[in-house]
């Protein structure tokens, strides 16, 4: 995993972008041939922010990643997508299709990365899964734990695992974080500003056509 370090506040996107040189493909992203998001939406620039709950790396992100997200033009729109390539990812995986699907994604985003990372309340990279565990964290958020367990283990969230985890080897996701523009890009860069940067040069580039 990487792991982030913030050191310095984010300047605007178009400033950040007219500063510093055009972004170079097969060196600050990579081209992802015929690719396209796991979540298409017409009209829009799809931005999915390759996650797990467990990532360190992630976890230190997620704040930046959350700010820059609020400063993208109203033809973006940010999706998640929920990184297996560690047996202990997979539960938290399972854990945000159910929460997804029982409406409380939203908010219990930073919840679980708080729980996973500052409290320790839920199991972190290396501990043993314990899904159980963690339908028990979800119930104070509205939901009963057995519903959060069931949903975890059903049919159709398996479906959602299945299918992000082809994404995910689709677009060659070998780290988290990782961010992927409109399912054609897959960005690099040295720093969470230059992966900002980078996006954001992608995002315009989409959307210029």
């Amino acid at each position: 995993m990487k792991s982030w370090v913030v050191v310095a506040l984010f300047l605007p996107i178009l400033s950040a972008q007219a500063q510093s040189p055009a972004p170079v493909a097969g060196t600050d992203y990579i081209e992802i041939p015929n690719g396209r998001p796991l979540e298409p939406s017409e009209g829009v620039i799809v931005v999915e922010e390759f996650f797990n709950y467990a990532c360190p790396g992630c976890n230190g992100f997620e704040p930046s990643f959350v700010a820059w997200t609020k400063q993208l033009p109203s033809y973006v729109k940010v999706e998640h997508v929920p990184a297996t390539f560690l047996p202990a990812f997979v539960q938290y995986a399972r854990a945000y299709y159910a929460a997804r699907t029982l409406g409380v994604a939203d908010k219990t985003h930073q919840a679980v990365y708080d729980a996973v990372h500052r409290t320790h309340v839920l199991p972190g990279e290396g501990d043993k899964p314990d899904e159980a565990r963690i339908a028990k964290f979800y119930a104070d958020f509205g939901v009963k734990a057995e519903d959060f367990l069931a949903a975890m283990q059903s049919f159709g969230v398996d479906t959602k695992v299945r299918r992000a985890t082809e994404h995910m080897q689709r677009n060659r996701i070998l780290l988290t974080p990782s961010i992927v523009v409109n399912g054609r890009y897959l960005v690099r860069g040295s720093s969470i500003a230059d992966m900002f940067r980078i996006a954001a040069y992608l995002i315009e580039k989409e959307h210029a056509g």
